[in-house]
């Protein structure tokens, strides 16, 4: 559930990249098809990009510079004590749950007012009385207020709308299939529903749907003029569907329609500026593959609400014998052999600990990537060693072979002693295999 959130991070990156390109397509060139073909194929790039990058950093984790480990570990983790006041101890992502929370809290809304708008849709469409014509289904409801609208095969009219210019242009969406589009930009915006330029671009879309089938009306040798007060006419005190294509789409977008409609054709140049998405996609790219990106999706996806099993838990390793997993809350001074810097000035000795520890551990039962979370006090004694995989014994083993024997070197604010908490991503492909 976390990794679906950290995805929707990454997209949310790619959109406000690559919604200019769209907007400035949406508003100059008149091919309307390229237009629309160029907006889903950017929302397929959105989605997919970060499923291939997989989060995976630039260069392996023990060659990441310093400086800029420490300011991962100052940024994502839980940090030392407040220095202005010596009692308070605080954490930058003390608010990480909440986060998490509050994005699945707007999904599941936004999934509840779709299945309300939907049920509101076949409620209107059920009752209607239903004509079969060629290619769609005519349905004429006596509902006040509604503005004309389609969806799937169904045209929706009043039953006092007798307009032609209406149903040429309703047509033209339901024979486009531009509900399909609106589907995927409804479930894309769920996704990204914190994004503003996502529902911008949902808007993007929708206008271009109004642009192509207005373009069908104008074709129709329908009288431009009479058609623009219609449009007008329409704009003003009729409810829409935000699901379906409706002839009065919003009331702040009817005078933009009205004004393309009178542009002549844009020139064949203006279709290049498709081509700037490659190096907003790179950049994009680029940011979320840095070493702090990675850390930031690894600490959002290996997050677990549920506090680690106790100590004394047996383990069915499936060797036939249980191990027990123990978390030592406090890992005694006399084991303590040698002193190493601290990860937050140089994260190589400790890296090197784990090297040496995995070396003596089954490659086969280590997964591919490790979050391990130390805690040191304030003398620089390992407190606590945890991961985000604590219930593969062959981890636990390895995790507390690397940091028994070790402590780090004091950390000061000032001349004031800090104790300090850390997240190192260990990665299977660094290590000897």
């Amino acid at each position: 559930m976390n990794a679906i959130f950290s995805l929707s991070l990454s997209a949310s990156l790619l959109v406000v990249m690559l919604y200019p390109v769209f907007h400035i397509l949406a508003n100059r060139c008149r091919s309307f098809r390229f237009n629309r073909l160029l907006m889903l194929f950017g929302i397929g790039i959105i989605i997919l990009a970060p499923i291939a990058l997989a989060y995976e950093p630039v260069t392996d984790a023990a060659h990441v510079n310093a400086s800029i480990q420490a300011n991962i570990i100052r940024s994502l983790d839980i940090t030392a004590s407040d220095a202005a006041n010596p009692t308070v101890e605080a954490s930058s992502f003390d608010f990480l749950p909440w986060i998490i929370s509050m994005y699945w809290i707007g999904v599941f809304v936004l999934v509840a007012r779709q299945i309300i708008s939907y049920t509101h849709l076949w409620r209107i469409i059920s009752k209607s009385e239903k004509q079969q014509m060629g290619g769609y289904v005519l349905c004429r409801h006596k509902s006040m207020g509604i503005a004309p609208f389609s969806w799937g095969r169904f045209i929706v009219l009043p039953d006092a709308e007798n307009e032609q210019s209406i149903l040429i242009h309703e047509k033209a969406h339901t024979l486009k299939k531009h509900w399909i589009d609106v589907s995927i930009a409804d479930v894309f915006c769920i996704f990204v529903w914190y994004n503003p330029f996502a529902w911008m671009l949902k808007n993007l879309i929708k206008l271009n749907h109004e642009y192509e089938a207005d373009a069908e009306v104008i074709g129709s040798d329908i009288d431009v003029l009479s058609y623009q007060r219609l449009l007008i006419a329409k704009a003003v005190g009729n409810r829409t569907l935000h699901i379906a294509n409706n002839f009065a789409m919003s009331k702040k977008d009817f005078r933009r329609r009205v004004l393309t409609m009178s542009q002549s054709k844009s020139s064949k140049g203006i279709k290049w500026i498709a081509a700037t998405i490659l190096p907003a996609l790179a950049i994009a790219a680029y940011a979320d593959t840095t070493p702090w990106s990675v850390a930031v999706h690894n600490a959002i996806s290996s997050y677990k609400f549920t506090s680690a099993a106790p100590s004394g838990i047996e383990i069915d390793t499936g060797t036939g014998y249980a191990a027990e997993k123990t978390i030592p809350e406090e890992l005694p001074a006399t084991l303590i052999t040698k002193r190493i810097p601290s990860p937050l000035t140089d994260p190589n000795p400790l890296l090197k600990q784990f090297e040496m520890s995995m070396e003596l551990a089954d490659k086969d039962l280590i997964p591919d990537k490790i979050l391990v979370r130390i805690q040191a006090d304030e003398e620089g004694n390992i407190v606590s060693a945890t991961t985000d995989h604590d219930d593969n014994p062959e981890v636990r083993v390895a995790v507390d072979r690397a940091t028994n024997q070790i402590a780090f070197e004091v950390v000061k604010d000032g001349d004031r002693k800090i104790s300090t908490r850390f997240a190192l991503p260990i990665r299977k492909v660094s290590l000897p295999m």
